[in-house]
């Protein structure tokens, strides 16, 4: 029997599957998204597990990341191959009928099925349809929650929406098929190759120390700023292994753009300056406010202007909160400016030329700098947490006219943000339609009560609001 083909993991893409192994006991790289859909606006909603598997089993040949596993090379001397693999539905897909429940309790469940890992054995994905959801205000009566978890070595945020479209039956979604299946390499093909890998990592090293250096003439210069400033260790910055929690809030779209429009910012600056009076509120409330301002990671795509062949084609914004800052207007332009010269810095070709250095590095490089960065990754005892303190991703799912499960329609759509040992606050904002939800994953022993930070966000946008003067915010 010939050997078995399929695609190369790209080398950034590959980062979480090593990190996920280096690390069995963190939270997986594991994206998780919820759609929800409203079964009172159709006349024969998916109501058991069957008919559920024959929806998506009937929309797989649209997605074809969802019909590949992962297949290592020989000791890993190589990066692993997706290949043609079966899907077992009662594997893939689960049902469940949740009934009359409370908005705790489903974000509970919520929580907890983001902590689940996924089998590498497998494809990489999982769906379970969560059916007459009752008695939460904020959904529809008997609304079916549907929960789709992909790897973050399939796609990136945008990747995993096209994933989900295409499923969902919008007939304009586009998920990638990847690139062109060779010959998976037994082990003396892949000893043959190492050579030529190491000949490419050395040019991409070299590539990077140049890199480096154009860098820090542009931060001499002052043409850029210099990120990842050590920030105050918060309670969010500790090493906690408790049960993961959940918050959502949702916004009307319509009023954050026009937040946006009568500010001269973005709908995401509004949501970071949100998330900044609430993150420092929260804080002042237990007497914790940190000595210096907080910031956070912001994933941003740089597919465009990059040429990465990976599917993660993102970059780190590390933008500075000013959470010290009290007059909300202030906080919000402070963060645009952070946020626009964040930009400028990412999509400088020198740092493009920089983060495309990654994708040359050999795959036993790879997996011992991962399981070395995973066992030095302590808290400081200094006082002094990372570059950042929390993160927040922000990933658009287009119009919800097009997306149904059954007959019926998408009214709504958030995530579960992904979380780690040494950050134990993150956010996501999804907007799907006309809606715009906040959501966050928190611990514990981080943020016993999400409730009440739900309420800090909600006060954070109207306390933004109320500071707009009026004739502006009539846009």
């Amino acid at each position: 029997m010939g050997r078995k083909s399929g695609t190369e993991l790209a080398a950034r893409d590959a980062v979480y599957v090593y990190g996920d192994r280096a690390n069995r006991g963190d939270t997986p790289s594991v994206m998780t998204h919820f759609y929800v859909f409203d079964t009172r606006q159709g006349s024969a909603p998916i109501a058991t597990h069957a008919e559920a598997v024959d929806w998506i089993l009937g929309r797989t040949h649209r997605t074809p990341a969802l019909r590949r596993r992962l297949q290592r090379v020989p000791w890993d001397l190589g990066y692993p191959y997706w290949v043609e693999a079966a899907v077992d539905p009662d594997h893939h897909i689960d049902f469940r009928r949740i009934g009359h429940t409370t908005r705790p309790h489903l974000h509970r469940l919520f929580a907890s099925l983001a902590e689940q890992p996924l089998d590498f054995g497998r494809p990489l994905w999982k769906l379970h349809v969560l059916s007459d959801v009752r008695g939460v205000g904020d959904l529809p009566d008997h609304a079916t929650v549907v929960v789709l978890r992909v790897h973050h070595s399939i796609a990136d945020g945008k990747g995993a929406v096209q994933i989900a479209r295409a499923l969902f039956d919008d007939p304009a979604a586009e998920p990638s098929r990847g690139g062109t299946p060779v010959p998976v390499p037994g082990p003396v093909a892949a000893v043959r190759k190492l050579p030529g890998d190491y000949v490419r990592y050395a040019g991409a090293v070299r590539r990077w120390m140049r890199g480096r250096r154009s860098l820090r003439a542009l931060v001499a210069s002052g043409e850029i700023a210099q990120p990842g400033t050590p920030r105050p260790r918060t309670r969010f910055n500790v090493v906690d292994d408790s049960t993961r929690l959940f918050g959502r809030v949702r916004f009307e779209l319509r009023d954050v753009r026009a937040l946006g429009h009568a500010t001269g910012t973005t709908v995401n600056d509004v949501i970071l300056a949100v998330v900044s009076d609430a993150v420092g509120t929260y804080l002042a409330e237990r007497g914790e406010t940190p000595a210096a301002s907080l910031a956070a990671h912001v994933p941003i795509s740089v597919g465009a202007r990059s040429g990465l062949v990976a599917e993660n084609k993102i970059s780190d914004l590390h933008v500075d909160l000013h959470t010290h800052r009290t007059d909300p207007l202030t906080r919000l332009h402070l963060i645009h400016e952070s946020v626009a010269r964040e930009k400028g810095r990412v999509w400088r070709p020198e740092w493009i030329a920089v983060e495309s250095s990654l994708d040359a590095v050999p795959s036993l490089c790879m997996r011992y700098s991962l399981w070395r960065a995973v066992r030095k990754a302590v808290v400081s005892t200094c006082g002094r947490a990372g570059a950042t303190n929390t993160g927040l991703s922000n990933v658009p799912r287009g119009s919800a006219e097009a997306l149904r499960f059954g007959d019926s329609p998408a009214v709504g759509g958030f995530s579960v943000p992904c979380l780690n040992r040494l950050v134990g606050l993150m956010h996501s904002v999804v907007t799907l339609g006309d809606a715009l939800d906040l959501t966050f994953s928190t611990k514990q022993a981080v943020m016993p009560d999400p409730e009440a930070y739900e309420h800090l966000l909600e006060g954070a946008f109207d306390r933004l609001w109320s500071a707009v003067p009026a004739t502006a915010s009539a846009f």
